[in-house]
């Protein structure tokens, strides 16, 4: 089933239908568990280190 199709069938519902039916997918979606991706924690950089780097790597 497609949500577009699902969505045009849920329009046709009554207001209170529809708080019901968002409610039970809320909970649905709530349930599930969240992915977290893994980043990188990035060392801390100083101003002299950034400047040290323009210095080396860009500017001739």
């Amino acid at each position: 089933m497609v949500a577009s199709d699902v969505y045009t069938i849920a329009k046709a519902l009554p207001i209170e239908e529809m708080a019901k039916l968002y409610d039970m997918l809320k909970k649905d979606i709530e349930k599930r568990p969240k992915i977290k991706k893994g980043r990188k924690k990035l060392p801390d950089f100083t101003v002299e280190d950034a400047l040290d780097y323009l210095l080396e790597h860009h500017i001739k």
